[in-house]
Protein backbone atom coordinates (compact mmCIF):
# COMPACT_ATOMS: atom_id res chain seq x y z
CA UNK A 1 0.00 0.00 0.00
CA UNK A 2 1.39 3.39 -0.99
CA UNK A 3 1.91 5.87 1.83
CA UNK A 4 1.79 9.65 1.74
CA UNK A 5 4.01 11.84 3.91
CA UNK A 6 2.12 14.53 5.81
CA UNK A 7 3.21 17.81 7.35
CA UNK A 8 1.72 19.44 10.42
CA UNK A 9 -0.43 22.33 9.29
CA UNK A 10 -2.69 24.36 11.53
CA UNK A 11 -5.11 24.11 14.41
CA UNK A 12 -8.32 26.10 14.30
CA UNK A 13 -11.21 26.91 16.59
CA UNK A 14 -14.66 27.67 15.23
CA UNK A 15 -17.70 29.06 17.04
CA UNK A 16 -20.06 26.77 15.12
CA UNK A 17 -21.97 24.07 17.04
CA UNK A 18 -20.93 25.46 20.41
CA UNK A 19 -17.28 25.55 19.38
CA UNK A 20 -15.14 22.90 17.78
CA UNK A 21 -11.47 22.39 17.04
CA UNK A 22 -9.85 21.09 13.87
CA UNK A 23 -6.31 19.86 13.26
CA UNK A 24 -4.94 20.02 9.70
CA UNK A 25 -2.27 17.75 8.23
CA UNK A 26 -1.06 18.64 4.74
CA UNK A 27 0.19 16.53 1.88
CA UNK A 28 3.47 17.70 0.29
CA UNK A 29 2.87 20.74 -1.85
CA UNK A 30 -0.26 21.76 0.04
CA UNK A 31 -2.52 20.19 -2.56
CA UNK A 32 -4.67 18.24 -0.08
CA UNK A 33 -5.27 18.32 3.64
CA UNK A 34 -6.62 15.91 6.20
CA UNK A 35 -8.96 17.72 8.60
CA UNK A 36 -9.43 15.97 11.92
CA UNK A 37 -11.87 17.19 14.56
CA UNK A 38 -10.24 17.17 18.00
CA UNK A 39 -11.62 17.49 21.52
CA UNK A 40 -11.03 20.47 23.81
CA UNK A 41 -8.65 18.27 25.84
CA UNK A 42 -6.66 17.43 22.71
CA UNK A 43 -6.60 21.12 21.78
CA UNK A 44 -5.16 21.88 25.22
CA UNK A 45 -2.47 19.21 24.70
CA UNK A 46 -1.57 20.66 21.30
CA UNK A 47 -1.29 24.17 22.73
CA UNK A 48 0.77 22.95 25.70
CA UNK A 49 3.21 21.07 23.44
CA UNK A 50 3.45 23.37 20.44
CA UNK A 51 4.20 26.67 22.12
CA UNK A 52 7.74 27.98 21.59
CA UNK A 53 8.81 28.50 25.21
CA UNK A 54 7.47 27.32 28.53
CA UNK A 55 7.30 29.54 31.56
CA UNK A 56 9.56 28.60 34.51
CA UNK A 57 6.92 27.26 36.93
CA UNK A 58 4.80 25.50 34.33
CA UNK A 59 4.28 21.75 34.53
CA UNK A 60 5.76 19.53 31.82
CA UNK A 61 3.15 18.11 29.39
CA UNK A 62 2.61 14.35 29.54
CA UNK A 63 3.82 13.82 25.97
CA UNK A 64 7.08 15.61 26.84
CA UNK A 65 7.54 13.31 29.85
CA UNK A 66 6.96 10.27 27.63
CA UNK A 67 9.40 11.56 25.02
CA UNK A 68 12.07 12.11 27.69
CA UNK A 69 11.50 8.62 29.16
CA UNK A 70 11.78 6.96 25.74
CA UNK A 71 14.97 8.85 24.99
CA UNK A 72 16.42 7.97 28.41
CA UNK A 73 15.94 4.29 27.57
CA UNK A 74 17.33 4.90 24.06
CA UNK A 75 14.07 4.14 22.33
CA UNK A 76 13.54 6.01 19.08
CA UNK A 77 10.26 6.95 17.45
CA UNK A 78 10.91 6.16 13.78
CA UNK A 79 7.58 7.22 12.31
CA UNK A 80 3.92 7.85 12.97
CA UNK A 81 1.27 6.33 10.71
CA UNK A 82 -2.20 7.90 10.81
CA UNK A 83 -4.80 5.11 10.80
CA UNK A 84 -8.57 5.02 10.93
CA UNK A 85 -10.41 3.19 13.71
CA UNK A 86 -13.77 2.55 12.05
CA UNK A 87 -15.30 1.06 15.22
CA UNK A 88 -14.61 4.25 17.17
CA UNK A 89 -15.13 6.45 14.09
CA UNK A 90 -11.89 8.34 14.65
CA UNK A 91 -8.29 8.66 13.53
CA UNK A 92 -5.48 7.21 15.63
CA UNK A 93 -1.70 7.11 15.45
CA UNK A 94 0.37 3.99 15.01
CA UNK A 95 3.81 4.61 16.51
CA UNK A 96 6.81 2.69 15.18
CA UNK A 97 9.38 2.46 17.98
CA UNK A 98 12.92 1.03 17.84
CA UNK A 99 15.04 0.09 20.87
CA UNK A 100 18.21 -0.79 18.99
CA UNK A 101 17.23 -4.43 18.58
CA UNK A 102 13.65 -4.63 17.46
CA UNK A 103 10.83 -2.52 16.11
CA UNK A 104 7.52 -2.33 17.98
CA UNK A 105 4.21 -0.83 16.84
CA UNK A 106 1.94 0.82 19.42
CA UNK A 107 -1.44 2.45 18.85
CA UNK A 108 -1.93 5.89 20.40
CA UNK A 109 -4.40 8.72 20.16
CA UNK A 110 -4.28 10.89 17.05
CA UNK A 111 -3.02 14.01 18.83
CA UNK A 112 -0.55 12.08 21.00
CA UNK A 113 1.08 10.67 17.86
CA UNK A 114 1.30 14.10 16.23
CA UNK A 115 2.83 15.66 19.35
CA UNK A 116 5.38 12.84 19.68
CA UNK A 117 6.23 13.05 15.96
CA UNK A 118 6.95 16.74 16.42
CA UNK A 119 9.03 16.07 19.54
CA UNK A 120 11.08 13.32 17.89
CA UNK A 121 11.14 15.13 14.53
CA UNK A 122 10.02 11.96 12.76
CA UNK A 123 7.84 11.67 9.66
CA UNK A 124 4.06 11.32 9.70
CA UNK A 125 2.44 9.07 7.08
CA UNK A 126 -1.02 8.01 5.97
CA UNK A 127 -1.98 5.32 3.48
CA UNK A 128 -2.99 6.66 0.07
CA UNK A 129 -6.43 5.02 0.33
CA UNK A 130 -7.24 6.86 3.58
CA UNK A 131 -5.92 10.15 2.22
CA UNK A 132 -8.07 9.80 -0.88
CA UNK A 133 -11.15 8.97 1.20
CA UNK A 134 -10.86 11.56 3.99
CA UNK A 135 -8.82 14.47 2.63
CA UNK A 136 -10.05 17.49 0.80
CA UNK A 137 -8.40 19.87 -1.58
CA UNK A 138 -7.32 23.11 -0.07
CA UNK A 139 -9.84 25.80 -0.83
CA UNK A 140 -10.00 29.46 0.09
CA UNK A 141 -11.67 28.83 3.45
CA UNK A 142 -8.95 26.37 4.44
CA UNK A 143 -6.19 28.56 3.05
CA UNK A 144 -7.02 31.34 5.51
CA UNK A 145 -6.06 29.07 8.41
CA UNK A 146 -2.56 28.49 7.15
CA UNK A 147 0.21 30.67 8.44
CA UNK A 148 2.03 30.76 5.14
CA UNK A 149 5.19 32.42 6.37
CA UNK A 150 5.65 29.88 9.17
CA UNK A 151 4.99 27.05 6.75
CA UNK A 152 7.47 28.52 4.27
CA UNK A 153 10.14 28.61 6.96
CA UNK A 154 9.43 24.98 7.85
CA UNK A 155 9.61 23.98 4.18
CA UNK A 156 12.92 25.79 3.77
CA UNK A 157 14.32 23.87 6.75
CA UNK A 158 13.05 20.62 5.21
CA UNK A 159 14.60 21.61 1.88
CA UNK A 160 17.99 22.14 3.54
CA UNK A 161 17.72 18.76 5.29
CA UNK A 162 16.77 17.02 2.03
CA UNK A 163 19.71 18.60 0.21
CA UNK A 164 22.11 17.77 3.07
CA UNK A 165 21.01 14.12 2.94
CA UNK A 166 21.19 14.18 -0.88
CA UNK A 167 17.49 13.33 -1.21
CA UNK A 168 17.10 15.41 -4.37
CA UNK A 169 13.71 13.99 -5.34
CA UNK A 170 12.21 15.17 -2.03
CA UNK A 171 14.12 18.46 -2.36
CA UNK A 172 12.50 19.05 -5.76
CA UNK A 173 9.01 18.44 -4.31
CA UNK A 174 9.70 20.76 -1.40
CA UNK A 175 11.05 23.42 -3.74
CA UNK A 176 7.87 23.18 -5.84
CA UNK A 177 5.78 23.62 -2.67
CA UNK A 178 7.84 26.68 -1.72
CA UNK A 179 7.25 28.17 -5.17
CA UNK A 180 3.49 27.49 -5.00
CA UNK A 181 3.16 29.16 -1.59
CA UNK A 182 5.40 32.09 -2.51
CA UNK A 183 3.21 32.89 -5.52
CA UNK A 184 0.15 33.21 -3.27
CA UNK A 185 1.65 35.49 -0.60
Amino acid sequence: MKRIRLDIGAVTATPENGGSFMFFLYKDGLENCLRVKITPGDMHAVLANFKPDSTPNESVPTQEVLKNALQEFRIELLEVLIVRNEQKDCFESELLLFDGNKEVKITAGFVDGIILAKGFQCPIYIEQELMDKYSSSIDNSTQQFIDKQEHLNKLKEELNKAIASEDYERAAKINKAIDNISKNI
